[in-house]
Formats: C-alpha cells, sequence, structure tokens
C-alpha cells in the first residue's frame, strides 16, 4: 500500500508568483502574436488603454501601455480587427493574466464594424435616416413609454425624472431584454405593441444604459430599425453612449446621449412652463399700460398742435377781433380740456375692464390646475393606494382578472415592485 505524503499548503501570493514564472519562461507565450476584434476599449487616465481581444468564441485582456499607444500610426475603435504583438503575463495581486502589447497594427475592419457600415448605407438609400420624415416631439405628453430593461438604473432614472418634471404625464415600462440572443426581436416587439395597443402614448423612449459594442449590437440591428422607422408614436433613442452612434440612434426622430436625457426631453417641465405663463402676462399687462399712455399721449400732442397751427394761420383784420376770437379759442380748449378728461376716464376704464379679466382668467386656469391635481393617479398614490398591472403595463382593476402565479407589478407614487399572484379571492 503506498502512503502519499502530504505537501505542504502555500500561499496564493506564491501559486501566482510561480505561474508568472512558467509563462516568462514559455517561448511561445512571451512572444507572441495574436489577431482578433476590440472590445471594451478604455482609455485610462493615466493614458494606458485596456482592452480586450475577442474571436468567435474566446477572448483575452489586454493591456497597451500609453506609450505603445502614442504612437500607432492609427486609432484603434470598437470591433476593428488588429494584431497585436506582445507577451502574457499574470498581474500577481489579482490571479488575472494579460496580454501586454509591444505593438499593434490594423488588420481589417471586423466583422462587427463592417456589418454595421454595410447596414447603415442599406437603410440610408431606403430614406430610414432622411431628416423631412422625422416628427417633432409634442409638447405635452399624455403618456409616455419607455422600451428598455426592466432592472437596472436606466429605467429607474428615467421614471424619476419624468416625474419630478411632470407628474402629469402617465408613464408606461415596457421590459425587454436589451442585449444577447433575441434582445433585438424583443425590442422590436416592444416598439410594435405600444403603436398596436395604447393609442394615449404620445412618446416613446427606447434604450438603455451604457456598455461596450457587443452589449449595444442589439440596437445596431434591421428589425429594430424596421420597427423605429414603422412607428406612428414619435420614437427617442436613448442608448447610453455619448460618442458612438448606433442604427437605432439614426433612424429614431431624436437621439439622447444618455436615458436621463431622453426623459428630460419628453417631459416638458410644468414649473418652467408656469413660470413662463407668469412672465408672459406681466409683460402683457405692462406692454397694454403702456400703449395706453402713449395713445393718450399721442391724442393731446395732435389737439395741441391743431389750436396752435390755427392761431399762426389768423389774417390781420381778424386780429382786431381779438377779443372775440379769444372768446371762442377759450371755448374751444375748454371743450378739448374736457375730451381730454373725458379720453382719460377711458383709459382707466379701458384698464380697469382689462385687468379684471385677466384676474378671472388666472382663477379660473387655478381651479382648473386645482381639479388636475386632484385627478393626478399620483395624487391618489401618495394617499397610500397602488395600481396593479399586469404583464402587458394594463392597469387590473379586478380580481377575476388575476390567476395564480402571474406576475404583476405595483406603481405606488414613488416607485414600483413586482410581484407574484399566490392566491386569487374574487368577490362575486
Amino acid at each position: 500500500m503506498v502512503t502519499k505524503v502530504a505537501r505542504k499548503p502555500i500561499r496564493v501570493g506564491q501559486v501566482n508568483a510561480y505561474i508568472a514564472r512558467l509563462l516568462a519562461a514559455d517561448g511561445v507565450l512571451s512572444d507572441v502574436s495574436v489577431v482578433g476584434e476590440i472590445s471594451n476599449f478604455k482609455v485610462h487616465g493615466s493614458g494606458h488603454v485596456y482592452f480586450s481581444l475577442k474571436d468567435e468564441g474566446s477572448k483575452i485582456d489586454c493591456f497597451l501601455p500609453a506609450g505603445v499607444y502614442k504612437g500607432l500610426g492609427f486609432e484603434p475603435v470598437e470591433g476593428g480587427e488588429v494584431i497585436a504583438e506582445g507577451y502574457v503575463s499574470v498581474y500577481e495581486a489579482g490571479g488575472r493574466y494579460s496580454l501586454t502589447i509591444r505593438g499593434l497594427s490594423a488588420s481589417g475592419r471586423g466583422d462587427m464594424a463592417l456589418a454595421y457600415e454595410e447596414l447603415k448605407k442599406k437603410l440610408s438609400e431606403k430614406g430610414y435616416f432622411a431628416e423631412e420624415r422625422k416628427r417633432t416631439l409634442p409638447g405635452f405628453p399624455r403618456a409616455i413609454a419607455i422600451v428598455t430593461s426592466a432592472t437596472g438604473a436606466a429605467v429607474s432614472d428615467m421614471q424619476r425624472t419624468i416625474t419630478l418634471r411632470n407628474s402629469a404625464a402617465d408613464i408606461l415600462i415596457f421590459p425587454t431584454l436589451v442585449q444577447g440572443a433575441g434582445a433585438a426581436d424583443m425590442i422590436a416587439s416592444r416598439i410594435r405593441q405600444v403603436n398596436a395597443g395604447y393609442p394615449d402614448v404620445d412618446v416613446m423612449i427606447v434604450g438603455r444604459g451604457g456598455g461596450s459594442a457587443e452589449d449595444l449590437a442589439a440596437f445596431n440591428e434591421e428589425t429594430v430599425a424596421d420597427a423605429i422607422f414603422e412607428s406612428r408614436v414619435p420614437v427617442i433613442s436613448a442608448v447610453g453612449h455619448e460618442t458612438d452612434f448606433t442604427i437605432a440612434d439614426f433612424v429614431a426622430d431624436a437621439r439622447a446621449a444618455t436615458p436621463t436625457a431622453a426623459a428630460v426631453m419628453a417631459a416638458p417641465d410644468t414649473g418652467e412652463l408656469m413660470e413662463d405663463v407668469d412672465a408672459l402676462m406681466w409683460q402683457a399687462r405692462s406692454g397694454l399700460g403702456n400703449l395706453l399712455s402713449r395713445m393718450e399721449l399721442r391724442v393731446r400732442a395732435n389737439n395741441m398742435d391743431a389750436l396752435l397751427s390755427r392761431l399762426k394761420s389768423g389774417h390781420l383784420e381778424r386780429r382786431t377781433h381779438a377779443s372775440a376770437l379769444m372768446g371762442r379759442i377759450g371755448g374751444e380748449a375748454r371743450a378739448k380740456a374736457d375730451r381730454g378728461a373725458e379720453l382719460v376716464g377711458l383709459r382707466t376704464a379701458m384698464f380697469s375692464a382689462i385687468m379684471h379679466k385677466m384676474e378671472r382668467s388666472e382663477y379660473r386656469a387655478g381651479a382648473q390646475a386645482e381639479k388636475l391635481w386632484a385627478l393626478d393617479p399620483l395624487a391618489v398614490l401618495r394617499r397610500g393606494y397602488a395600481i396593479v398591472e399586469d404583464e402587458d403595463g394594463r392597469a387590473v382593476s379586478r380580481a377575476s382578472a388575476l390567476t395564480e402565479g402571474q406576475s404583476v407589478r405595483a406603481r405606488f407614487f414613488d416607485g414600483s415592485a413586482t410581484a407574484v399572484v399566490g392566491e386569487v379571492q374574487a368577490e362575486v
């Protein structure tokens, strides 16, 4: 019987250091040339560059030192195919291996980049990107549809931004996959669902948070472009990336750099609108007062000019009748003074009538605002109630419409929560 002798355990750092020595001594891995497509390309504040090289089934992390990056004769891009020369090493503190690059050259455009350019050219020729076909976003939307992932920061940020800016607009969430297999078909399906079943929706946001070129690939699919192009509802593309554009960005009626920016575009700020209305009313009052004052001064000036003209044009013979003439002038002056007083009275009465009408309009506007506030669903939700919605975002008003095991969403005034129906108790 062979007795196995237990080896003395070694520390993690010793294992990583041993692997590092093996890689450094390997004749192939110490000087290797690798071809692949660039993914997750990021330039660090230090100037170093981190990305991955991938092929059909694998990928490897890469480190491009700042000095090598500055000396390149081209600019690496997401999806571009390159040849990287360097050595494989281990980051001992983290236990991760990567390719440290000594040289980088362009090998080709890469399958992803080539497919993107070909589809972009095809859709452009079909008129998908034409500016004249794009619609203006509505000024006062009744309902805003959001097609995005049900989880993550993007949907929460959009809901919060819209609610803070405009609590009168309804928000309808249409959850979808935003990356991976089947994501493009589901996004297109949700866009068509909004158009077919929700006539009150005035504007739609389609997008997701940021990510790599691979993560955003669904928004570069032709099926998504077709759905956006065919949409009767204006579409805001809100894929979370600042510099790169997806196909969806080009087809949509408007493009926002981030989901939060899309929410700002979709929902006008009611607080700012009220401030604008107040400013316009003040300008109207001020302008009306100035106009009446100018009219009064003009009438007085015209009357005085006519009187002086008549005095200067008198003949010598008529001057001999000065007393009679002055009597008549005095009478005319008194008549003009009376008419001037009458004009001032009319001006005052007109101004008072206009002010009264404006005050009545303000009162009616305030009463309508109070009615709208009372009808606001969020005002009801703030009193402790909730709205239950099914998988398609439709409100459920009867217990008999639910089934055990069905997924539902409860909307509260400050957010929402998902739940699964355990038991249905319908009262007949």
